[in-house]
């Protein structure tokens, strides 16, 4: 969660630099409503204390969207802001292996998880999809760009072996 927090600070940080005067309005303002779907099911799977699939939402799922997303942005990204994202990609890339890792062993003593994580997936996949859509197209990639992008994210997933 600190990694988290210290992400949200550099945005806001880099989002004044460009002369953004409210950056955490700017990004309400912005944000897909898939992405606030996404949210909003992340926080009931917390409160909920459902922690396997609050680990695969958030450090698997959205680890894997924010990681495809930002090395993408990243290339075509001014000099500051690509070396801000791949600072970010370095933190993203550990989350993933945290979020594996931990569902990993919890998989291996516990095998029926895997029906409720394959759930969560088929539940959230379409808001991760059009979130990917939507910010593809704000930050103007390519059509081809969106679907490596896309491809990217689900091979994260499928390590687990879950499949779409």
């Amino acid at each position: 969660m600190a990694d988290e927090g210290r992400h949200l600070e550099v945005f806001l940080y880099r989002l004044r630099e460009l002369g953004v005067a409210d950056p955490e309005a700017e990004i309400e303002r912005r944000a897909s409503r898939s992405l606030l779907l996404f949210k909003r099911r992340l926080l009931e799977l917390v409160a909920s204390k459902d922690w396997e699939a609050a680990i695969f939402a958030q450090n698997v799922i959205l680890e894997s969207l924010e990681f495809a997303v930002f090395r993408s942005h990243a290339q075509d990204a001014d000099p500051i802001t690509a070396e801000v994202l791949k600072g970010v990609i370095k933190d993203e890339r550990r989350h993933i292996g945290f979020g594996e890792n931990e569902l990993g062993r919890r998989l291996v003593a516990s095998p029926h998880i895997r029906a409720r994580l394959g759930q969560v997936k088929k539940e959230l996949d379409h808001l991760v999809l059009d979130t990917l859509e939507e910010t593809i197209q704000h930050i103007g990639l390519a059509r081809t760009e969106e679907d490596r992008v896309g491809r990217a994210y689900l091979e994260s997933v499928e390590r687990l072996g879950f499949l779409r």
